[in-house]
């Protein structure tokens, strides 16, 4: 039997651009995905040869005006799909080092909330979920049996 240790993948990325000082968070309403309507993080895919930092840092001028710098990087998300078979892997970073002035896209409204009022309710699909790896340092991944299904968080071991 031949086994193969390759597989296609999807690589995505997001981030939080986080204000210490006002505890808000810049969210973003995409207006262009399949999944559920609601806030989530600037991001997008990485392109072919191109750098997870950098693609991350293109997405959010993309989508926002904004520069971002100092990324950190907290953690990853993981789906599988089982037709066809392949992975998307989501790199998730954070930072409070920006500049530029916010614009809005076309992939959805820019906006500053606190980081308080993101609920179940008025966020995306497993947002709540990739949240704890943004913010809670015993939380560093997840994963999904089901192309944007639910997430299954991985606490740090």
């Amino acid at each position: 039997m031949t086994y193969s240790r390759s597989e296609p993948i999807e690589m995505v990325n997001m981030c939080m651009i986080y204000n210490p000082e006002t505890n808000e968070v810049l969210v973003e309403d995409k207006t262009d995905v399949t999944w559920k309507f609601g806030h989530t993080f600037p991001g997008g895919h990485v392109d072919n040869r191109e750098r997870l930092y950098d693609a991350m840092v293109r997405e959010v001028f993309e989508e926002t005006g904004l520069t971002v710098k100092n990324l950190e990087l907290c953690g990853n998300v993981e789906w599988f799909d089982t037709n066809p078979d392949y992975r998307r892997i989501g790199f998730l970073y954070r930072t409070s080092d920006l500049s530029g002035e916010l614009k809005q896209s076309e992939e959805g409204k820019n906006f500053w909330m606190n980081l308080d009022d993101l609920t179940e309710e008025n966020t995306a699909d497993s947002f709540m979920e990739m949240l704890e790896i943004f913010t809670k340092p015993h939380v560093v991944d997840a994963f999904s049996n089901e192309m944007n299904g639910h997430l299954s968080l991985n606490p740090k071991q």
